[in-house]
């Protein structure tokens, strides 16, 4: 079950959030807000599993709400929703600690799928902002700067026995750590190799010879 904490100042669209996530399949909606400061007084984030919010809010921005939070729970994963497109409002969710970002309007279905989504361990943004990053990452290459972060050991062992089939469970049994370790180094992964699922991975694993064949 995918614990799911929802901030939006606007009354009617939490209303309608409510209702699309209150319906999802193996989602519990455990907090739904209209400020920061409401989420942040009513929430135990360690509880949480997935933070929804919209970015313009009232006094604390979405970007700072999500900054806080993963402050006090760094395994929380974060999704920003909002109507905005730019760049700087992209970096700025992602910069503190946005594991994924929506534009408003996305379809029902597309929402309650990018909820399994991050909580899988992707990366869910919308087509209308996915160029900034592609811009982004071009440029980095087209660059002398060696953008690319080097992978820690643990980081390395994660990546090994992920890209060989194993899941989220198994891997904290074997290594010895929470299921929400296990996640925040997948994604910790997934960041360093710029890539969205496990096979895109196991591709850029191959590709840097961090395993073999």
């Amino acid at each position: 079950m995918i614990r799911l904490v929802l901030v939006e100042d606007n009354s009617e669209t939490l209303a309608t959030l409510c209702r699309v996530f209150e319906s999802g399949d193996r989602i519990e909606l455990v907090g739904a807000y209209e400020t920061a400061e409401d989420a942040l007084r009513g929430t135990d984030w360690r509880e949480v599993d997935v933070l929804l919010t919209d970015l313009d809010l009232p006094g604390l921005t979405g970007a700072q709400l999500i900054a806080v939070a993963r402050g006090k729970a760094p395994e929380l994963l974060a999704l920003a929703h909002t109507v905005h497109e730019q760049r700087e409002d992209l970096f700025q969710a992602l910069r503190a600690g946005a594991s994924g970002y929506l534009v408003k309007g996305t379809t029902a279905p597309v929402l309650l799928e990018s909820i399994h989504a991050i909580f899988g361990g992707q990366t869910p943004i919308s087509s209308a902002v996915a160029g900034h990053l592609t811009e982004y990452f071009r440029a980095a290459e087209s660059s002398s700067t060696d953008w690319e972060e080097a992978l820690t050991s643990r980081e390395m062992e994660v990546l090994r026995l992920f890209t060989q089939g194993n899941t989220y469970e198994e891997l904290a049994q074997h290594i010895g750590v929470s299921r929400h370790t296990v996640h925040s180094h997948v994604r910790n992964i997934y960041s360093k190799l710029q890539v969205n699922s496990r096979k895109q991975a196991l591709r850029q694993a191959l590709a840097r010879g961090y395993i073999r064949p």
